[in-house]
């Protein structure tokens, strides 16, 4: 998996034509909140197969990433609090044996608020990576979430890979736009993996962008930084359409 990234990561430098080791890295801490009740099993392994190639654009991109995951379905757990990509991937890692154990209720707003107790990086970009087919089942939390977000970080960025035909009052499909994320079809994802994760991490490398530099102008990560980062790498991998990037709402 190693010799795998590297080499996805050197073809992607080259493609994108970014400054790479001479310019500033943009600091993203991403939490991967993951549903693992019985239906979620072909997805759990989707993501685990596809991790590399997410950390690789994100190198590509001098994005320094650090990786965390909570699981729930069942009780909603911090299982691997932010760490690079390599301990992340280890070898008997929490994400290398998460699985499709779960069950009962899938309380995906309370997952979100354990992921907020992490240890973000002062200045890093908050990234909350959902992933379920369930709806929210804890809707009486929802409004403890809102309150949670609104005392946290501006430069917070909320993606939810969900069901939308499973989507009470369009909740979550209400608050990714409104944390600068957005909403993505996990049946999309199941009928064709491939491409919906290359224009999930397309999305993801923009937002990060985005909401850094929007924040930090000044920054040296941010100076002469090509606006669309993946433009080069569509054309040139043959990979399909970028996501349309969502306005951030942002907070009071």
């Amino acid at each position: 998996m190693r010799i795998q990234k590297k080499l996805l990561a050197a073809a992607a430098a080259a493609l994108f034509g970014l400054a790479g080791q001479s310019q500033a890295a943009i600091v993203a801490d991403i939490m991967w909140v993951v549903d693992t009740s019985g239906s979620m099993g072909g997805d759990i392994a989707q993501v685990k197969q596809r991790i590399a190639q997410f950390d690789s654009v994100m190198i590509a991109n001098n994005i320094d990433a650090r990786y965390g995951l909570v699981r729930f379905g069942g009780a909603n757990t911090l299982i691997q609090d932010f760490t690079d990509i390599t301990t992340f991937t280890a070898v008997g890692s929490p994400f290398t044996l998460l699985s499709a154990n779960g069950g009962g209720t899938e309380d995906g707003s309370a997952a979100l608020q354990v992921a907020l107790t992490a240890s973000y990086r002062a200045n890093a970009v908050r990234n909350l990576i959902l992933v379920t087919d369930e709806d929210d089942d804890n809707v009486a939390n929802r409004a403890a979430l809102a309150t949670d977000l609104a005392a946290t970080s501006a430069n917070e960025l909320i993606n939810i890979i969900g069901n939308p035909g499973n989507d009470s009052n369009n909740y979550y499909r209400t608050l990714a736009p409104a944390n600068g994320g957005a909403f993505f079809d996990i049946l999309d994802f199941r009928a064709n993996p491939a491409p919906f994760f290359t224009n999930f991490i397309n999305t993801k490398v923009n937002e990060i962008v985005q909401d850094f530099c929007t924040i930090n102008p000044n920054d040296p990560a941010c100076i002469n930084r090509t606006p669309e980062p993946m433009s080069a790498a569509l054309v040139g991998l043959g990979l399909l359409g970028m996501g349309a990037l969502r306005t951030r709402r942002r907070k009071d």
